[in-house]
């Protein structure tokens, strides 16, 4: 195993610890970061703050980790075997088809993985495509393009790109496709075709041919799998729902009703219920034999950790934690050779067959007093902490100091206290209690900010860290391992659910960057912005993290609006709204911010809002305008109060409409105040359509007046969707090119969108005005 570099250590003084924002902005830290990803941070031998945890209420659940399914290359393995199953158990194609292992021996003793082999064939003629499209974009780029894909170059970062599957004649006889083949999986071109013949032939043809259905460059994931409220793993370790009542009452799975019981069928893989006539296509009858779902043939690539159902205290998880050492290391040394227990971990990861679970307290975000947070408090202070005075004295230091993470976020230079709201995860700490061998997956940080993670107790955790400067290989070379998984979970990366070793041939033959760190009790770990990150507990531990800022970061944030619309993963805030704060505020209080940052803030909300009014203007013909949406809560130039602290919830029943009765006020307390656009996912940051799909919605609804969360309600309920201005000017592209494409059909394509109408989040004359100001502002202070 070749020899990582770690990560550099340093060490602040007292003093020093009373600014960490200052501290972590010095260039020379700066600069470490960059290169590094991360930096360990080895605070003075005074500062110790003791771990304030109310051992009487303090529970958690621990998630069930299946070390073999995390890696990669084996999750597709495992999840290919299982499609191949359920493809020959419907319809009892081929009945003597059981797959009971992802691989074939060979005569030559060699093993090939079915899924090795069906990449292999499938990525020899997809490298073709994307040499056919770059040439093709080359070739488009002398002339005028439309508006909406203008903009989309602009703004955002391209989805993945479809897989394209070549008809089957077009694979057997490919002299030059199996010598490629035979080359890629080191094996005989002979044996790699009879195998693909045997088992993956009819499978692959299967799906060429549903695949032909929507045209040869359609994605094939998007539409033959369906989205699902509640997903499950083809692994069946990872339902997302525990709960047996819930899933008895289950409607039709595609279109959620519970009606017409005669025509319903289970799937006999998942389980789940479908209508007969809501399939593509549909069935007349119910079929007589096994039947399976699309979703468990073609794979949805789901994947999450299941919950155990009891609760721990951190005391009886320590014990099990114990015992589970005692008994794999009954001399007690496991700690002794921590080299040689990495090395353990990654064969574990790396082995296929499944193993014991493992169990981890993960992500624990309650919220009583002596249970959010390790770090003391004043909403609750230890027993033992009461009976002395100078204990006190130190403790009440402890709740105010800057490095206490629940005050680290809204330290001075740090953005997050802008919003004037708690962000559980990001600005209230999360807390992690791990056993050994529980493991974080390799992840980037919500919206590319720093993170900070302390050690309370425990044994060492075991980092890694792959810096910005080789992001890009690393996304390369996992969406090169698993391209199909990609494409059904674009998100995959942001889930935290996937590992490939930094030890591993691939990820050595890529070049990426990568480093180390062993992480001690009353240690911090720092990751910088766009640093991918992952590791694992060597024993029981008690660590807990949050987010926080520095001025460097702006730049990461906007970069990671930009890529979320890619992957379709939802922002955590609104990052356009976060600078039009920075610069009201620094309206009122010019010496709040650093020059720099505001001018940054300024330039890049500027661009984006003429980028969108210019969009939004060429809309003008199709879609009515109306008024501010009034269920925001939105600050005003000359006011003085926070800026989106709240959002106002509508009472419930003050509609004229059935179809906002759904959410409840209720539903608001998790301070969910952005909408979110149906297609891209991105927060729609000035404006919105609301765009009927539904004949339902045919008339002029009063819909200026409801909030966020019952928006998004109305778009997840399917009758209607809210769409950005970048989405909506494709959807209008698309129906003016289809109609032109049909000019002999009497219907006008602008006719579905008669009833779509624009609301604005904030009115456009308040943005231009504070972006005005702060101009005339900051020409002022150059002066």
């Amino acid at each position: 195993m070749v020899s990582l570099e770690h990560i550099p250590v340093l060490r602040p003084s007292l003093r020093e610890m009373e600014d960490p924002i200052g501290y972590l902005s010095q260039p020379n830290v700066r600069r470490l970061g960059h290169i590094y990803g991360m930096v360990k941070l080895v605070p003075p031998e005074e500062f110790k703050p003791p771990l304030s945890i109310d051992e009487e209420t303090f529970k958690f659940k621990a998630r069930l980790q299946y070390l073999n399914e995390l890696n990669i290359s084996n999750r597709g393995r495992l999840f290919l075997m299982k499609q191949l199953n359920n493809f020959y158990m419907r319809g009892k194609r081929r009945p003597d088809i059981l797959l009971s292992k992802p691989y074939r021996e060979l005569k030559s003793a060699e093993l090939v993985y079915y899924y090795d082999l069906l990449i292999a064939v499938v990525r020899f003629f997809n490298e073709d495509t994307k040499k056919e499209k770059r040439a093709s974009l080359a070739s488009f780029s002398g002339r005028k393009r439309p508006l909406s894909r203008r903009f989309s170059e602009e703004t955002a970062v391209p989805a993945a790109s479809d897989l394209v599957l070549v008809p089957l004649s077009d694979i057997m006889d490919n002299v030059a496709l199996w010598k490629e083949v035979s080359t890629t999986l080191v094996a005989s071109a002979d044996e790699l075709k009879e195998v693909f013949l045997t088992v993956l032939a009819p499978y692959y043809d299967f799906l060429q041919r549903k695949s032909g259905l929507y045209g040869d460059h359609v994605s094939l994931m998007s539409k033959l799998i369906y989205t699902e409220e509640f997903p499950k793993s083809l692994l069946h370790d990872s339902d997302s729902s525990s709960d047996d009542d819930e899933e008895e009452e289950e409607g039709c799975t595609i279109c959620q009703k519970m009606s017409h019981r005669s025509k319903t069928i289970l799937c006999d893989s998942c389980d789940k219920p479908f209508h007969i006539f809501c399939l593509e296509p549909p069935l007349n009858d119910v079929p007589r034999g096994k039947w399976v779902c699309n979703n468990c043939i073609f794979g949805n690539g789901y994947y999450g950790f299941k919950e155990e159902d009891k609760y721990y205290s951190r005391k009886t998880f320590q014990e099990l934690c114990h015992d589970y050492d005692s008994q794999t290391w009954p001399l007690g040394d496991k700690l002794q050779n921590l080299d040689a227990l990495e090395i353990l971990f990654w064969e574990k990861v790396n082995r296929i067959d499944k193993s014991k679970p493992i169990r981890y307290g993960a992500d624990i975000h309650n919220v009583g007093p002596g249970e959010m947070t390790g770090f003391p408090t004043a909403d609750y202070v230890p027993p033992g902490v009461l009976q002395d005075n100078e204990d006190l004295k130190k403790y009440a230091a402890y709740v105010k100091h800057p490095m206490n993470l629940v005050n680290l976020p809204s330290a001075k230079g740090s953005l997050l206290s802008v919003f004037g709201k708690k962000i559980s995860g990001m600005t209230v700490p999360w807390i992690y209690i791990g056993s050994t061998f529980s493991t974080f997956c390799w992840h980037l940080e919500d919206q590319y900010t720093l993170s900070a993670n302390y050690q309370h107790e425990g044994d060492p955790k075991i980092w890694y860290s792959i810096p910005e400067g080789s992001c890009q290989k690393f996304n390369e070379l996992m969406r090169n391992i698993a391209p199909d998984l990609f494409q059904k979970q674009p998100d995959l990366l942001h889930q935290l659910v996937t590992l490939i070793a930094p030890y591993d041939k691939r990820f050595q033959e890529a070049k990426i960057s990568c480093y180390k760190a062993v992480q001690y009790p009353g240690e911090y770990i720092i990751t910088f912005p766009k640093c991918y990150h992952s590791g694992f507990n060597t024993g029981y531990n008690f660590n807990e993290a949050v987010n926080f800022t520095l001025d460097l970061w702006l730049p990461y944030g906007v970069e990671a609006t930009r890529d979320y619309v890619g992957t379709g993963k939802r922002c955590v805030f609104d990052m356009w709204e976060l600078m039009l704060t920075v610069l009201v505020e620094y309206l009122e209080n010019p010496k709040k911010f650093d020059e720099a940052l505001v001018r940054r803030c300024h330039s890049e909300l500027l661009r984006m809002f003429n980028l969108e009014m210019k969009t939004l203007d060429q809309l003008a013909c199709v879609v009515k305008t109306q008024n501010e949406a009034t269920g925001f809560t939105r600050r005003h130039i000359d006011d003085h109060t926070q800026l989106d602290v709240k959002v106002t919830v509508s009472r419930a029943g003050s509609y004229d409409d059935e179809y906002v009765s759904g959410i409840s006020s209720d539903d608001e307390s998790d301070g969910d105040d952005d909408i979110f656009c149906t297609l891209c996912k991105t927060i729609c940051p000035f404006a919105f359509v609301a765009h009927r799909t539904s004949s339902r919605y045919s008339k002029r609804r009063r819909l200026h007046s409801i909030s966020p969360a019952e928006w998004n309600h109305l778009a997840e309920k399917g009758d209607m969707e809210v769409l950005c201005a970048q989405d909506y000017f494709k959807l209008v592209e698309r129906a003016e090119e289809d109609g032109a494409a049909a000019a002999s059909s009497d219907t006008d394509p602008i006719e579905q969108f008669k009833y779509d109408e624009l609301y604005y989040i904030r009115q456009p004359d308040e943005i231009r005005d504070i972006l005005k100001r702060a101009q005339r502002k900051i020409d002022s202070m150059l002066r």
